[in-house]
């Protein structure tokens, strides 16, 4: 359980940054008021969990073939109906903002997500002497 919610934490925090830098990059991609913001997080982030696991065990069964693309549809997925949740001053996309907006949430994302495990697997790997 704890390593699940670090994981969930460092998942919320790629999730923060990606989600910031697509504010300040993306004209279709805009992010209004903190309160907004930070209930908007943690919608997003449990969404994303949430959907994450359902459509990862899914393709796994079915689709095996597309398993990678399981965080990219769904980060698209979280992001769809976190807009769609009326919260006030939360999150506003259009245009071309769903693209370049869920590709640079993803990425961020999976580039923290890589960073902890190449972290992880380095402690844990014997030393040469």
């Amino acid at each position: 359980m704890r390593r699940w919610f670090m994981g969930w934490l460092l998942g919320l925090g790629g999730n923060a940054l990606g989600l910031l830098l697509a504010s300040l990059i993306v004209s279709d991609f805009s992010i209004d008021g903190v309160t907004g913001f930070l209930v908007s997080l943690v919608v997003f982030a449990i969404l994303s969990a949430l959907f994450t696991w359902l459509m990862f065990r899914t393709l796994l069964r079915h689709a095996g073939s597309l398993v990678p693309l399981t965080g990219l549809a769904s980060t698209f997925l979280a992001l769809a109906v976190t807009v769609l949740l009326p919260i006030k001053d939360g999150i506003d996309i259009s245009g071309w903002g769903w693209l370049w907006g869920t590709l640079m949430v993803w990425v961020l994302s999976m580039f923290i997500w890589v960073l902890h495990g190449c972290r992880r697997w380095r402690r844990g790997s014997p030393r040469k002497r």
